[in-house]
């Protein structure tokens, strides 16, 4: 959401341009055999971008555990995932959650300011909201202040797990620090329009008119697109509807959603010890003890 928002500030001081091709603003990023990418597609998740697999990056506890401080730069992730020869989907046609169109966002924010994605966080919306305890940190594997740990289940050769210790980490690309209580500041601040003018105001509920890629009925979309630009929509089963996002990192999940009138926010954080803390059906109960009527 925070790199969504730089980008729609971008785009209304008119230094980029939402419907040309990521190609237009970055053309090494991509391999020649890729069709024009608008960049309005990395932000509400319909460029067809291929991601990352177990191949590039470790997935099992052991093996995230060992590899906790590696340092994984924007384009060394973008060439891994962009390596096949086509995009899993034509750009626009369909939706489906990932990572790498917001590291390409990311890299374009950076192409676009001659600053890092994190710099233009900070003096754009940390500095002018006083969001004091919120860091965009590049490989500093420490946190801040007081936090709680987070924990990974390690399997034990006997059988069993142990609980091991993963609070230091490398933050890896995108990896932001908050508070709940900055977030509810953020998120305020966002829908009330302090941070984008109201034409791109609109892009953070514009959620687009296509299927959600292996989406099912009991998707937020019901099997369409449920992610606008930063935002995602979710309709609770009482006829309910919140806008917000969710993150995790190893041993930390959280999420922030309000209703657009802001009379009800909610943002979360917990310590899951195994992968799961944005399960949508967890996500969805969650919500629904929140906003039920």
């Amino acid at each position: 959401t925070f790199i969504a928002t730089v980008m729609l500030q971008l785009a209304a001081e008119h230094r980029v341009d939402l419907d040309q091709p990521v190609q237009h603003y970055l053309p090494d990023v991509l391999p020649d055999s890729y069709p024009p990418i608008p960049v309005r597609t990395l932000l509400n998740f319909t460029s067809g971008l291929p991601e990352l697999t177990q191949d590039d990056l470790p997935t099992t506890p052991d093996g995230i555990v060992a590899h906790r401080f590696d340092d994984h730069p924007l384009a060394e992730l973008v060439a891994k995932a962009v390596r096949h020869e086509r995009p899993f989907t034509e750009p626009g046609c369909m939706q489906v959650y990932g990572a790498t169109g917001y590291y390409v966002a990311a890299m374009l924010v950076e192409h676009l300011t001659g600053h890092t994605y994190q710099q233009e966080i900070t003096t754009r919306i940390l500095q002018p909201l006083h969001l004091r305890d919120t860091t965009a940190p590049q490989t500093d594997t420490t946190i801040p202040g007081p936090h709680s740990h987070g924990y990974i289940a390690v399997p034990r050769p006997a059988g069993g797990s142990q609980l091991v210790d993963i609070t230091e980490q490398n933050p890896g690309a995108g990896g932001m620090i908050s508070t709940t209580t900055d977030l509810d500041r953020f998120l305020t601040a966002l829908f009330r329009g302090q941070l984008l003018p109201p034409t791109e105001q609109a892009e953070l509920f514009d959620v687009p008119d296509v299927p959600y890629l292996g989406g099912t009925a009991h998707d937020p979309g019901q099997g369409r697109a449920y992610y606008a630009a930063g935002l995602m929509r979710v309709t609770l089963p009482d006829g309910v509807t919140v806008w917000g996002k969710t993150g995790t990192t190893f041993g930390y999940t959280n999420g922030m959603f309000t209703t657009r009138d802001l009379r009800r926010r909610l943002v979360y954080s917990f310590n899951p010890t195994t992968g799961g803390g944005n399960d949508l059906t967890l996500v969805t109960r969650i919500l629904s003890s929140t906003f039920a009527p």
